[in-house]
C-alpha cells in the first residue's frame, strides 16, 4: 500500500498545473446547425418505427383491462397507471371507449401552467353550474364540491331514479389525470387537493405517472385518500407530447410559444376557454399592420364575450385570463389614458395556423 508521504507527495506534483484545458466548442459549431422546433417534430413524426406492430400489440392487451379498471373504480378505488413509454394513448382510448357517455374531465398534467385551481373551477362550473366563489385554500374548494356531489347524489336517489348504468355516470365524475406527478401538480397542497377528491365516492380517478420517484410525492395520509391500485402497463410509446414543452438543446428557441406548444395548451382548457383565446386571438390578427397596437381593451373584450355567452360576469373573464397568463400565453398592459389591455404574447403567423386548424 502507497505510503502516506506518498500520496502527499503525488497530490503536491499535480497542484501547480492548474485547471485542465476547457473546449470551446458549442452547438454553433455543428455541420448541422439547430432547428425550428416544426422541422424537429416533423422530422421525428416521419421517422420510422421499427417496433411498430410490437406497440400495436401491447395497446391491444391493454385494451382488454379497460372494464376490470372501470370494475376497481366502481368498487371505491383509483387507478394508477406506470412503466417505461407514454401512456397518453392508452388514457384516450379508455376515455373514448368507456367514457363516451359519462362526465368526465381530462387533465394534462405535463402542461406548464396547469394547476388544481384550474381543475376545481372546471368541475364547479361545468359540471355542478355553481357561481365563482372565493375560498381559503384549493383543499377547502375540493371538500366543497365533494359535499356538492353527495347532495346531488342523494337527491337523485331520494327523487326514486333507479341506479342504471348510465344513471350512475351522470352523477359521478371520472377524472383522467395526464402525469399527475407533473412539476405544476406535485406542490403538498395540490396533491391534498386531489386527494380529497379522489377520496369522494362520486369521483373516480385514472392516473397515469412517469417519474421514477413519482411515489416520493404522497405521504402516508394522502396515499391513504387516492387508495392507488397499481398497474404496470409499460407501452414503449413516445413521450412526444409530454415533451413538446420542454426546452431542447437541438431546437431554436425564438423566444415565443411554437404551434405544437399552443396546441397541447389550449387542449387543457375549456371550451369558454378556448373561445375567449380565439376571440383575442382574432382582434390581434385584425390589427396585425398596426405597430402600435397594445391590445383588445379589457372592457370591449368583455362585452364581446357577453355577446357570444362565453362568461356571465367580468370575474369569471379575470380568471380565465389568469388561466391564460399562467400558461405564459397573455400579458396585460396599460395604455397612456390608463386603460388595461390584453395582449397575446404568440406570434401572429403561429396564431394564424392555429386559427385555421380551429376552424
Amino acid at each position: 500500500a502507497p505510503s502516506e508521504n506518498t500520496l502527499e507527495e503525488y497530490f503536491t506534483a499535480h497542484s501547480g498545473a492548474g485547471p485542465g484545458p476547457t473546449s470551446g466548442h458549442t452547438l454553433a459549431h455543428l455541420p448541422c446547425p439547430r432547428m425550428a422546433s416544426d422541422t424537429v417534430h416533423s422530422m421525428l413524426e416521419t421517422a420510422h418505427n421499427a417496433f411498430q406492430k410490437d406497440q400495436q400489440l401491447l395497446y391491444t392487451e391493454y385494451k382488454k383491462l379497460f372494464q376490470y379498471w372501470l370494475v376497481q373504480m366502481s368498487c371505491g378505488f383509483n387507478v394508477l397507471l406506470y412503466g417505461l413509454g407514454s401512456k397518453r394513448k392508452l388514457l384516450e382510448g379508455f376515455r373514448r371507449e368507456v367514457l363516451s357517455e359519462a362526465y368526465h374531465l381530462v387533465v394534462n398534467g405535463y402542461v406548464p401552467g396547469t394547476n388544481v385551481k384550474q381543475i376545481l373551477s372546471a368541475i364547479s362550473t361545468d359540471y355542478l353550474e355553481q357561481k365563482e366563489r372565493a375560498f381559503k385554500s384549493v383543499v377547502d374548494h375540493a371538500k366543497s364540491i365533494c359535499t356538492s356531489l353527495l347532495e346531488e347524489g342523494s337527491s337523485a336517489s331520494n327523487s326514486g331514479k333507479k341506479r342504471h348504468h348510465h344513471h350512475r355516470h351522470h352523477r359521478e365524475l371520472f377524472l383522467i389525470v395526464h402525469n399527475i406527478e407533473g412539476s405544476s401538480l406535485r406542490s403538498e397542497n395540490s396533491q391534498m387537493a386531489l386527494g380529497v377528491l379522489a377520496s369522494s365516492p362520486c369521483v373516480h380517478v385514472l392516473a397515469s405517472v412517469d417519474h421514477i420517484n413519482a411515489p416520493l410525492i404522497w405521504d402516508q395520509q394522502v396515499a391513504s385518500l387516492f387508495d392507488w391500485l397499481w398497474h404496470d402497463v409499460t407501452t414503449y410509446e413516445h413521450y412526444t407530447d409530454e415533451t413538446s414543452h420542454n426546452v431542447s438543446l437541438l431546437v431554436k428557441q425564438s423566444g415565443r410559444m411554437a404551434l405544437s406548444s399552443l396546441r397541447s395548451v389550449t387542449r387543457s382548457l375549456t371550451p369558454n376557454a378556448r373561445g375567449i383565446f380565439n376571440l383575442l386571438a382574432r382582434a390581434q390578427l385584425e390589427h396585425r399592420c398596426d405597430g402600435g397596437y397594445l391590445g383588445m381593451p379589457f372592457q370591449e373584450c368583455y362585452m364581446k364575450c357577453r355577446e357570444e355567452f362565453l362568461v356571465n360576469s367580468d370575474l369569471t373573464l379575470r380568471t380565465q385570463l389568469t388561466e391564460f397568463r399562467d400558461h405564459k400565453l397573455l400579458r396585460t398592459r396599460k395604455g397612456p389614458d390608463g386603460v388595461e389591455h390584453l395582449f397575446l404574447v404568440v406570434e401572429n403567423s403561429v396564431l394564424s395556423q392555429f386559427l385555421e386548424q380551429e376552424e
